[in-house]
C-alpha cells in the first residue's frame, strides 16, 4: 500500500478500551499493519480501564510482540472522560488519531481523515449513517444542539474519532474529566485559531459491551460540563 503522499509526519494513534476483549485485539493488529505501511513512526497508547474481562491481558499481547504498543491500566473503571484525557496527553508523536476499542471505527478511516490535514489542522469523522441505538442517537442530537446554543459549536458529531496536531494540547488547557472534554478540546482548539473540519466517515455495528456513555450518570456529569465550563471560555 503506497502511503499516497498522505500528511502523515508522526502519529500516536490512542485507544481507550473497556470490556473490548472481542474486538481491541484485532483493532491494534489491523491499525500496526497500516500504521507501518502510510506512517512508520508511530505509538499506539491504550488505556485499559478497569475492564472485567480479558481485555487487559490481550492489550499486554500486543504489547510484547510489538514495542510500538503502550499500555496504561486502571485498576478500576474512571469512565471515557477521565481515559481519553489522559491519553490525549500521553502522546508523543506530532498526529493524534483516535479509535475506541469496540472497532466501531476501522483504522482505514485515518486515510480519509489525512487528507484534512491538506488544509486544516483538526480533523473530526463525521459518521454519515451511525450504527447505535435511537436512544444514543437522540442524546447526541440534544447534546449537539446545546453546543450550538451555547458555545456556537457548528459541527454535528463532536464524540466522534478525531485527528489532529498534537501542538494543539501545548496551547490550550482542557479542564473537564467527564466525557465533555472532546467537545471542549474542539471548541478550545478553534477559538485558539486552529481550523476544524468534519468529514464523512463509515460507523459500525458494536460487536463488544464497550463503555457506558450510555449511563444516566455518566450523560448526567457530561451535561454539567457542558454548562459549567461556559463561564471559561
Amino acid at each position: 500500500m503506497s502511503n499516497r503522499n498522505l500528511p502523515l509526519t508522526s502519529i500516536s494513534l490512542i485507544i481507550p478500551a473497556y470490556n473490548d476483549e472481542t474486538t481491541v485485539g484485532r483493532l491494534i493488529t489491523d491499525s500496526a499493519n497500516l500504521l507501518s505501511e502510510i506512517c512508520p513512526d508511530y505509538e499506539i497508547v491504550t488505556v485499559n480501564d478497569g475492564s472485567k474481562d480479558n481485555t487487559l491481558a490481550l492489550l499486554n499481547e500486543k504489547a510484547a510482540a510489538n514495542k510500538r504498543v503502550r499500555v496504561i491500566n486502571h485498576e478500576v473503571n474512571k469512565g471515557y472522560g477521565e481515559t481519553i484525557r489522559e491519553l490525549y496527553l500521553s502522546c508523543q508523536k506530532e498526529l493524534i488519531f483516535s479509535l475506541p476499542g469496540d472497532y466501531q471505527y476501522a483504522p482505514k478511516e485515518l486515510l480519509a481523515m489525512a487528507e484534512g490535514l491538506r488544509n486544516y489542522d483538526f480533523v473530526i469523522g463525521l459518521r454519515v449513517h451511525r450504527n447505535d441505538p435511537w436512544r444514543r442517537k437522540l442524546q447526541s442530537k440534544v447534546y449537539n444542539l446545546m453546543l450550538r446554543v451555547l458555545y456556537g459549536h457548528r459541527h454535528k458529531d463532536v464524540n466522534s474519532i478525531k485527528l489532529f496536531r498534537r501542538e494543539i494540547l501545548q496551547k490550550i488547557t482542557l479542564q473537564s474529566h467527564t466525557p465533555f472534554v472532546d467537545a471542549e478540546l474542539c471548541i478550545r482548539a478553534e477559538r485558539a485559531g486552529y481550523r476544524v473540519i468534519e468529514l464523512p466517515i463509515e460507523h459500525l455495528p458494536r460487536l463488544s459491551t464497550g463503555a457506558s456513555g450510555g449511563k444516566i450518570s455518566v450523560i448526567s456529569e457530561t451535561f454539567g460540563d457542558l454548562i459549567r465550563m461556559r463561564s471559561t471560555f
